[in-house]
């Protein structure tokens, strides 16, 4: 089956950032599809440079060019965050009116969380793939090659289509237990030099030539249950990691293959087990690949000590992010669940700043129900004496499913732009670097918390250490 993959548009106020990535989740689903015997096709219009001047009913033209040249038998269309969801379902809508045969199935984070809601209110839309999705679309594939008379997707998890006009939901019964199994991410399909960007300013110990942070996975998933965390729900809470072997194969491939030099390792906790993040960096070490990379969704810290930083630091590690989540220990462990000591958070930022390869980023959360002016003040004094690189304080985004939006909205903690039963639409933005505040703490006015916005504001770029 001919199998068109497309990843939405970057978002308008960051279309001109400079780090732009290929869509991770369509190289592995295009990977599976066509170990299978099928034929994926990647589009991504995060490429488009004239969105809505260049269409022909809705449609992209060279995305209309595309579908006339390949001629698909399935839309699979990944939605990452609430900000993508609108123009999803305007080119979803756009495709049913032009190529009204093909079914259309979306995937990603957003429709994870509202599969029910979007079939109910989408009629342009007929399935959703609810988490990790490389069985789930192979088996689609297969179902719809039968034909439309005899496809059968009863047998298919996490999938929500629409039957009888209703939304039918198939729940999930399992993830993939060894992702080992999977074949190694389809970069053949994509043209890396597309997404070359300036980044002459980024450190860069090592005076690479690099216009690229290839995008590596190592793990999958998190076995921790933050308050505010919506992973669990899309990707389940067993941890599970790739061998170091193959991983470190991937990373060859493009060094050697396509000249990548500098990658971005998108793992949740990609050193949650020692052992795990010392093989990775073993590899790399032992093949003498001369790379630099970044960790871009966070270290955990808990799993932090000076032997892993020093092999990090060893094989090419430029840049960490470090997930300590708030500055008062009430709230870090007590309120988020977080369960991490104070001492131990210094100790490790006192070790990484020793490293002078290493810069380093705090990633903080502000707005709980439970913070006042003076927990605030304690995640103001903690970035001040961590003097770390840079110091991101988001404000805190309660995304369905996850116990601080309960919290919020049994206590009417919710404020009145936040439309619940309006969620699944994108009119209310649900991503973490959005700037609204969408509830409010039992012990702070909103005037307060923008005070505090502010102030770490004005922190987030303390200047490069000497």
């Amino acid at each position: 089956m001919k199998v068109l993959l497309i990843a939405p548009p970057r978002l308008p106020e960051l279309r001109e950032a400079k780090s732009l990535m290929p869509p991770t989740p369509l190289l592995y689903l295009a990977a599976a599809l066509r170990d299978q015997n099928h034929l994926p096709v990647i589009h991504d219009l995060s490429l488009e440079k004239h969105l809505t001047t260049a269409s022909r009913d809705g449609v992209p033209v060279s995305l209309g060019q595309l579908i006339d040249r390949f001629r698909p038998e399935l839309f699979a269309i990944n939605c990452y965050t609430s900000l993508h969801f609108p123009y999803v379902a305007h080119i979803s809508e756009a495709l049913r009116s032009r190529y009204a045969d093909v079914p259309i199935v979306l995937g990603g984070a957003h429709p994870s969380l509202f599969p029910r809601e979007i079939i109910e209110n989408c009629s342009f839309v007929d399935f959703i793939v609810g988490g990790e999705g490389e069985e789930q679309i192979v088996h689609m594939a297969q179902a719809l090659s039968l034909g439309e008379s005899k496809a059968d997707f009863s047998h298919i998890q996490s999938l929500t289509l629409r039957k009888n006009g209703m939304a039918l939901h198939q729940p999930r019964e399992s993830y993939l237990s060894d992702v080992d199994e999977l074949p190694d991410p389809a970069w053949d399909l994509v043209t890396l030099k597309d997404y070359y960007t300036d980044h002459s300013d980024w450190n860069n110990p090592k005076n690479l030539e690099f216009h690229l942070a290839v995008p590596i996975l190592t793990s999958r998933s998190c076995p921790f249950s933050c308050n505010f965390c919506a992973a669990n729900i899309t990707m389940g809470k067993k941890f599970r990691v790739r061998s170091p072997r193959r991983v470190v194969d991937e990373i060859q491939m493009l060094y050697e293959n396509h000249g990548e030099n500098y990658f971005s390792f998108l793992d949740d906790n990609m050193n949650l087990k020692k052992e795990h993040i010392l093989s990775v960096c073993s590899e790399i070490c032992k093949r003498g690949l001369n790379i630099e990379y970044e960790t871009l969704s966070g270290l955990y810290i808990g799993s932090l000590d000076r032997e892993v930083i020093d092999a990090l630091d060893q094989s090419g590690c430029v840049f960490v992010r470090l997930a300590i989540e708030h500055g008062n220990d009430y709230i870090r462990n007590d309120v988020i669940g977080k369960h991490l000591k104070r001492e131990k958070i210094y100790e490790i930022c006192a070790i990484l700043k020793e490293k002078t390869n290493i810069r380093t980023a705090s990633m903080f959360i502000m707005g709980f129900p439970e913070d006042t002016c003076e927990t605030l003040e304690d995640t103001r004094k903690m970035i001040v004496d961590l003097r770390l690189d840079v110091n991101q304080v988001s404000n805190l985004m309660p995304f369905p499913g996850t116990r601080v939006f309960e919290q919020a909205r049994n206590d009417g903690l919710l404020l009145h732009n936040y439309d619940v039963d309006r969620l699944w639409s994108g009119e209310t933005c649900l991503d973490p670097t959005e700037t609204d505040f969408l509830i409010k703490p039992y012990n702070m006015t909103v005037e307060e918390l923008s005070e505090y916005r502010k102030i770490f504001d004005e922190l987030r770029l303390p200047g490069i250490r000497q």
